[in-house]
Formats: C-alpha cells, sequence, structure tokens
C-alpha cells in the first residue's frame, strides 16, 4: 500500500514536524510506502486533489476513532484491492471550504477526525503518520505503548 501525505501550508513550515514526519516514514518502511508533501498553493493543491481517486479528507471533528479502529480501516483499505490512498490536510483556514467540496463531490472521498481539536498542517501531519505506524503495530500484532 502507498500512502500519500498533503499538507497545506508553507513549505519552509516548522523543521521539526518534518522531521517527526520522516521519523514516523522511516518505521513505516517496513509496513507500506509513505511520501509527504508541504503544499503552498491552492492551484497546487487541487491538482494534487484530482490526480487521486481514493482520497481522506483529515479535519477535526467529534467523530474520532480509537487507534483500534483506525488500524481496522488501514487493513480494509488494503483488501479494497487499491494500492493509492492520499491523505489531505488542509489548514484552519481553508477547511470550510474543503468541507464544502466533500459535500459537491462525494465520490471516494473518506472523511478522517483525529480529535475535535484544531491542529496546524505540521502537527496533524505528525499525528496521522504516528497514527498509520499505530494502525500497522496493531495489525501486525507488534507491542506499542498505550
Amino acid at each position: 500500500m502507498k500512502y500519500e501525505l498533503y499538507l497545506f501550508g508553507k513549505k519552509n513550515s516548522k523543521s521539526y514536524h518534518k522531521k517527526a514526519i520522516d521519523e514516523y516514514m522511516k518505521r513505516l518502511s517496513r509496513y507500506c510506502k509513505i511520501s509527504c508533501t508541504i503544499i503552498g498553493k491552492q492551484k497546487e493543491w487541487e491538482k494534487a486533489w484530482a490526480e487521486h481517486d481514493q482520497k481522506v479528507l483529515v479535519l477535526p471533528g467529534k467523530e474520532s476513532v480509537s487507534s483500534e479502529e483506525f488500524s481496522r480501516m488501514l487493513g480494509s483499505f488494503e483488501m479494497s484491492g487499491n494500492s493509492k490512498l492520499a491523505y489531505f490536510i488542509p489548514d484552519i483556514i481553508t477547511q470550510k471550504d474543503w468541507c464544502e467540496i466533500v459535500i459537491r463531490d462525494k465520490k471516494d472521498i473518506h472523511i478522517l477526525n483525529l480529535s475535535d481539536l484544531s491542529m496546524g498542517t505540521g502537527l496533524c501531519g505528525v499525528v496521522l503518520a504516528e497514527q498509520i505506524y499505530r494502525g500497522y503495530r496493531i495489525l501486525n500484532n507488534h507491542p506499542y505503548h498505550k
């Protein structure tokens, strides 16, 4: 399975967020392929959005899932026959716009609520990468701290 994370923000956003994401990408290399791209322009974002069939829009919301539920979601995505899944993390300013796009174009779009807290895109990317890693540890019955 190949996961692509797209974070909407400044290209020179916090380097410590990128370092943390890179660390989880390294850990995940034994389970899957994963990449992370920071996009700074709306047109680039829309192009990346249009290129993917399977999309997950990561937004704050009260319907967050547990780590075990998330690992089951990862397992079902893997079994779906699709080889690629793209996660899109909009910045706080454009989240409302992306909610409207989802309502308008529901085809193959999933919503993921990591938390009901609003987070910056960098931090949200770190949390998502960590949850993907945790999900694979759970799927493979490998120990992970709680």
